[in-house]
């Protein structure tokens, strides 16, 4: 994946700087077309890895006495009037690039010109003077960067590989993130699985001075609870606007657009709000043949006139790419949720950049129900932690992990001022779930394709947060928004539950009904006797019924290597394989998180 990779070794001398970086930067380039960028002063080395779509000039960037330079990985939008007031006040451009502005921006206003940035962006600055190194990212961590403080030195890169290059780091596993991983299928907070290396938590400040980091937050999600009272229409015709204005924003530049098009509601949202002006635009869809997703999919693209690709996904498909899915995401991200990485080749060479539909948007997207619990046991609903998970482990590595299985308050105490309980679930959900479990998808989308997140733009998140929860339940003001914005698209069912967007209240609740007797039946029996809806992939009965999945999955999780490994109760593994394998129960999920970890084993550890 494109990022950044660093090294700061002003306490340390012993350390051969340029060799480590060039090493850094190769770990994560998984395309030989990826372009490299190396600045190496001293002490301190910086690295990129890029695309050449956003930013192409090469980097690091200096001011005009070089005192100060910067590298950046990703973009900023609509910043003209900022620019023209640096240029009136004397500052020179000559790139004209996001990062040259940057600089600019922190010379007039120092650390606060973080405020005046809306986009999705890691950057690093580089003090001369004062030796200091600033890492910054945008509000909501869309591009991750990991470090990690050593005997004397920083290490920084956007992959945990990249830092794994340093051949005196100690790999010991993070029993916390183990406890995460298998209990509720992504790693919470800013761990990894490895000890000692951490994700820059979002919307921070890093600072790395004297052989000290010290972090900044100079945002968070602020819930003014005290909401103003406004009608239905004036939340309506507001937030139809900043959508439109947000996928506007962020159309700079003369890139060949695409939008992985589900059946979905984000997805035609971002579609729809495209501008004929910039057209002709690509949509891709991929999945089972006949899947909802395909079908719904097909019919916005067929009403809204974009070149729509269908990208099959076989059942053995998994079996090509799970390797890669594992490493290019350090192993945090269930494999089997990785597809996205074997459709897109093809597709990556229509596209420059694709508009992804993760869901900013959707504060408040649960149920009335949740909305009425005033406890935090409603966190319990959101992570779906697996039942009966001491089974899973030995005896003595569960006594090791059980108290990390309970720690599902974390979070939200960061942000205690929050008191309605529908605001500390959006909390959590964006905080933690959203942050996490979409951050590894779009390190996936990003191996091959640049991506921008119109559903983060600071305006609409802005304004999304003094929406009275009342009017964000079930995605209420959300759907209201899309039907006044395009009609045309209404009568196109979504995927979720089969209805058009113009549903009856009466039909919503008939079908809310029948698939709530279907789901206690599907529960009861542990085998999915009703499906929902037809999914774009049925690893339930692939992993069971061809053959090629089903002989390497057993062929990797009853290798005697993996069955030795100190975390699992052997027996347990069996008993899952056999009884998902003769059809008893579906553990696709749970086999995948276990072909998971010990992907990641034998490419990290062994």
């Amino acid at each position: 994946m494109p990022g950044l990779v660093g090294i700061v070794t002003i306490q340390n001398k012993d350390i051969n700087v340029k060799e480590l970086l060039s090493k850094m930067c190769h770990a994560i380039m998984h395309e030989m077309w990826y372009k490299t960028d190396i600045s190496v002063n001293k002490a301190v080395g910086l690295g990129r890895v890029y695309f050449g779509i956003f930013n192409p000039e090469p980097q690091p960037i200096f001011n005009e006495d070089r005192t100060l330079c910067i590298m950046m990985e990703g973009e900023i939008y609509d910043y003209q009037d900022m620019k023209d007031d640096l240029v009136f006040k004397g500052y020179k451009f000559s790139l004209d690039n996001d990062p040259e502005f940057i600089l600019h921006l922190y010379e007039e206003y120092g650390k606060d010109f973080v405020h005046k940035l809306n986009g999705s962006f890691t950057l690093v600055i580089w003090v001369e003077k004062s030796q200091e190194l600033l890492i910054i990212n945008d509000r909501y961590g869309l591009r991750p960067l990991y470090y990690a403080e050593r005997n004397g030195y920083l290490l920084f890169g956007s992959e945990v590989k990249a830092i794994l290059q340093d051949k005196t780091f100690k790999r010991i596993v993070d029993d916390r993130s183990v406890a995460d991983f298998f209990s509720v299928g992504y790693i919470l907070g800013n761990k990894t699985f490895f000890k000692g290396i951490e994700l820059v938590p979002p919307a921070s400040i890093l600072t790395y001075n004297e052989g000290q980091v010290s972090i900044e937050q100079y945002w968070d999600f602020n819930f003014n609870e005290e909401y103003e009272c406004h009608p239905e229409e004036y939340y309506i015709e507001k937030l139809s606007k900043l959508i439109l204005q947000a996928v506007e924003r962020q159309m700079k530049g003369t890139h060949r657009i695409g939008v992985p098009l589900s059946g979905g509601l984000d997805s035609r949202t971002i579609v729809a709000s495209i501008d004929k002006k910039h057209y002709p635009i690509h949509t891709f869809t991929f999945g089972k043949p006949n899947c909802d997703d395909a079908r719904f999919a097909g019919m916005i693209a067929n009403k809204l006139g974009t070149v729509h690709h269908f990208l099959e996904f076989k059942p053995d498909d998994l079996a090509s790419y799970a390797e890669k899915a594992v490493y290019i995401t350090d192993g945090m991200l269930n494999c089997i949720h990785g597809q996205i990485y074997y459709t897109l080749s093809g597709i990556d060479q229509k596209i420059d950049v694709t508009f992804d539909g993760i869901q900013g948007i959707k504060l408040g997207s649960p149920s009335s129900e949740l909305y009425e619990i005033d406890d935090d046991k409603i966190l319990l609903y959101l992570l779906n932690p697996l039942k009966n998970i001491n089974r899973l482990f030995t005896k003595l590595y569960y006594f090791k992990i059980k108290q990390y299985l309970i720690h599902f308050s974390d979070g939200i105490q960061n942000n205690s001022g929050i008191k309605l309980s529908l605001n500390r679930l959006n909390y959590y959900t964006f905080t933690q779930r959203k942050r996490r479990f979409n951050l590894c998808g779009s390190i996936v989308m990003r191996s091959k394709v640049e991506t921008r997140f119109p559903f983060y733009d600071n305006d609409v998140i802005d304004f999304i947060l003094t929406v009275p929860p009342t009017l964000r339940l079930n995605e209420y003001i959300y759907v209201k928004t899309i039907i006044n914005l395009f009609p045309h698209l209404s009568s196109v069912p979504c995927q979720k539950n089969g209805l058009p967007l113009t549903a009856s209240n009466l039909q919503s609740k008939i079908h809310n009904k029948i698939s709530g007797v279907k789901r206690r039946i599907n529960r009861t029996t542990g085998k999915t006797i009703f499906e929902g809806s037809k999914n774009f992939a049925d690893y339930d009965n692939w992993m069971r019924d061809n053959k090629k999945l089903r002989e390497y999955l057993l062929s990797i999780l009853l290798d005697e290597r993996t069955l030795m490994r100190p975390y699992f109760n052997t027996k347990c593994i069996k008993d899952i394989l056999d009884l998902h394998m003769s059809g008893k129960k579906n553990y696709s999920e749970l086999i995948g998180r276990l072909l998971t970890f010990e992907l990641w084993h034998r490419q990290f550890l062994d």
